[in-house]
């Protein structure tokens, strides 16, 4: 996180997780408690499409499962 970045604190699989904010849930997950979210559509120089749903992920509070490659985090998520 670099320093002029604002923290984001949410909870992913029980544990809490520090980030910077826009943050996606996959980079949060991945980088911080090594969750294994499956993806086809994401890569370092690809940008997410949104449209394989290969990474959707449950969001406590929303309605429907969300894609983790494009959903940037938000504060107690």
């Amino acid at each position: 996180m670099t320093a002029d970045a604002t923290p984001v604190t949410l909870t992913i699989d029980g544990r809490d997780v520090v980030v910077a904010e826009g943050t996606t849930i996959l980079q949060a997950a991945g980088g911080r408690v090594d969750s294994d979210i499956p993806t086809l559509c994401y890569g370092e120089t690809i940008t997410p499409k949104n449209a394989c749903r290969v990474c959707v992920v449950e969001v406590e509070g929303s309605r429907t499962l969300v894609p983790s490659c494009s959903r940037p985090v938000e504060p107690d998520m």
